[in-house]
């Protein structure tokens, strides 16, 4: 007999927490979606930079009455790195074994009902390219695709990768973040300062939180548990910082890098300084002895999809994000 499951508010409590989280670790790195935090203390802090920022959060929980084992969770939250006070992101996972049972739907239109009632009008969601069901599934729920974060992969050993024809950057100097660090003083606020800029204009950004503190963002070059601070750049013209691109090693394969930032000022782009960042963290890797690096780029920017193909990244699939806009009923 199918045990029976009941839908209920998530509290904010270390075993809701960890049981979320166990049922994003289960799914496989090839299914994996952004924003989807696989431990208790990940989803902690994402649930404190909500609270920190005043954003709204909603979360419920499919738990199985007989045990209280949790086997699903929804949630809708403010997107973080957008200030709109009426822009939701959603998202939603069962444990295996109890898909295809309509406890997803009945999760989200839970969260549904709490977005209606915080005055949501848009709402983001996320699927893979290779889940067919997922998308049939968002567009029943009628989401539509907005744009696509595509993945995209550099083979070290492929003859002629990562040597393009082009210049790179003239009269830009480029540095690792290490060396960068014992020449300038100053450092971290001037970085800091192109970061945040430059950031903000990115539409899936790798760190959610937009103003990012200065401590939070050392930490994040230098301190993480993937932190690789020589393998960040930063391009300098003359005394000012033009670009940065920050690269930590993988989680799940030791001969992988992950380039999860490139960003050029706004007044020195079209001069090759995203190039010669590429170019640098490319050289570094091959001479540490990686064989690959792993990239994500949307498909509203033109100008790093071209150039990821000019150094010979080849796409490996990717996510859609999906919006709908929405209006609400409440009556009843």
């Amino acid at each position: 007999m199918t045990p029976a499951v009941q839908i209920r508010a998530a509290r904010p409590t270390d075993a809701d927490r960890e049981a979320v989280a166990r049922i994003n670790a289960a799914v496989p790195r090839e299914e994996r979606h952004d924003i989807e935090p696989r431990s208790a203390g990940a989803l902690r802090e994402l649930d404190e930079l909500l609270a920190r920022r005043g954003h709204a959060l909603c979360r419920h929980v499919a738990e199985v009455v007989a045990t209280g084992e949790i086997v699903g969770y929804a949630h809708g939250f403010h997107v973080p790195w957008e200030h709109h006070p009426a822009r939701f992101w959603c998202a939603a996972r069962c444990a295996p074994g109890h898909r295809r049972r309509g406890i997803g739907a009945r999760l989200f239109a839970a969260v549904e009902r709490d977005l209606a009632r915080l005055g949501a009008r848009e709402l983001r969601a996320m699927a893979r390219e290779t889940q067919p069901e997922m998308l049939a599934l968002a567009a029943r729920l009628g989401f539509q695709e907005l744009f696509r974060s595509w993945d995209f992969e550099l083979d070290l050993a492929r003859p002629g990768a990562g040597r393009p024809g082009g210049r790179a950057a003239p009269g830009v100097a480029i540095a690792p973040l290490s060396e960068e660090r014992a020449r300038r003083p100053g450092w971290l606020a001037e970085l800091h300062a192109l970061y945040l800029a430059v950031n903000r204009e990115v539409p899936l950004p790798n760190h959610l939180d937009p103003e990012l503190p200065a401590d939070a963002f050392a930490a994040y070059l230098e301190r993480s548990p993937t932190s690789l601070p020589e393998a960040c750049f930063v391009a300098r013209d003359g005394d000012r910082y033009v670009g940065l691109c920050i690269l930590h090693r993988s989680e799940d394969d030791p001969a992988r890098l992950d380039h999860l930032f490139t960003g050029v000022a706004a007044a020195s782009r079209g001069r090759g300084v995203a190039r010669a960042l590429k170019l640098a963290t490319i050289d570094l890797a091959r001479r540490r002895g990686y064989s690959r690096i792993a990239t994500a780029v949307e498909s509203n920017n033109p100008g790093m999809l071209a150039l990821n193909e000019e150094l010979g990244f080849v796409r490996r699939g990717g996510l859609v994000v999906f919006e709908r806009r929405t209006s609400w009923n409440l009556a009843g």
